[in-house]
């Protein structure tokens, strides 16, 4: 299944995601599979596309900081659960 790549605003963030679709009509639902720490959300390919081709919209995003998204301008503050 292809994805899209995809940018958007979050907490003054600018933060990338990829948007696994299914074929055909419509999804069953939306999964957010959310990378763990140290990662990007391209580890979930594989999950992600099993899911789509089953008919699941799959939203795949990388935290501050990691694969496409913006780094964070304060790390000490913004690399925290809490942000």
């Amino acid at each position: 299944m292809p994805f899209s790549s995809h940018y958007l605003s979050c907490a003054g963030r600018e933060l990338h995601y990829t948007d696994w679709r299914p074929e055909g009509a419509g999804a069953r639902g939306t999964v957010i599979a959310w990378h763990g720490l140290a990662r990007t959300g391209r580890d979930m390919d594989e999950l992600a596309a099993h899911l789509s081709a089953r008919g699941w919209r799959v939203l795949c995003p990388d935290t501050v900081g990691r694969g496409l998204s913006q780094w964070a301008a304060n790390p000490k503050d913004e690399y925290c659960l809490a942000f």
